[in-house]
């Protein structure tokens, strides 16, 4: 099973967690890194590190993040080095809830291409949907 860590600036990781366990149910190796404007870049990725080696239970850890080029992804980068870690920008709810459904059947770079995907896919203009079905 792959884990996951999800960072943030702010309360975002905690309340996409808890929305995604509200349909998943608990989602078991996953933690919530929330990250605060004082909080130091050396602290947070103490937390971030100590994080991703918890929820690894061999098959590599996703971490999740809210913007690329923030804090929480440069962090999130500088983790890379193992090969076991993976690192998808833009966070959002329907892929963390495909993370649930696919964690245990794909490898771990096999898996971040698939929520990649599908991240990006359930972003939808529903003007322009709406206008298409008329």
């Amino acid at each position: 099973m792959v884990g996951a860590v999800v960072i943030t600036h702010g309360k975002l990781a905690e309340a996409l967690v808890e929305a995604a366990e509200a349909i998943t149910g608990k989602m078991e190796k996953v933690r919530v890194v929330s990250v605060a404007s004082t909080d130091s870049t050396d602290g947070i990725r103490g937390v971030v590190s100590a994080a991703v080696k918890e929820v690894d239970s061999g098959n590599g850890t996703v971490v999740f993040t809210d913007m690329f080029g923030g804090t929480p992804t440069n962090i999130a980068l500088s983790l890379m080095n193992s090969g076991k870690v993976e690192v998808i920008t833009g966070v959002n709810l329907p892929m963390l809830i495909k993370f649930v459904g696919h964690r245990s059947d794909k490898p771990i770079h096999e898996l971040a291409a698939v929520l990649k995907d599908y991240g990006q896919k359930s972003i939808v203009l529903a003007g322009e949907m709406l206008k298409d079905r008329k």
